[in-house]
């Protein structure tokens, strides 16, 4: 009789621990989507804002382009730049 009743107790015990790792897998899968569904949305924000960023970049430099062309005299490494003195 205490044979059946220790033979009972560990198949309980092991139904539980099934049941809980069961529901921890399923946990676990629902998590996993979550976590999938906020990375991509992450990303997708991430690349309007590098679009975002580059659009700045462009539309700031071609003023300063421009103002250290005209009063600091720079030019681009591969540019060769042309004096007309005859026009005056």
């Amino acid at each position: 009789m205490a044979r059946q009743r220790a033979n009972i107790i560990v198949r309980l015990a092991v139904l539980c621990v099934a049941v809980f790792l069961v529901f921890s897998a399923v946990n676990m899968q629902f998590r996993l989507s979550e976590l999938r569904e906020d990375k991509a949305q992450l990303e997708e924000e991430l690349a309007v804002l590098e679009d975002r960023l580059i659009y700045m970049q462009l539309r700031l430099d071609a003023p300063i382009r421009r103002i250290a062309r005209e009063k600091l005299n720079y030019r681009d490494p591969d540019e060769i730049l042309f004096y007309n003195d005859l026009a005056d």
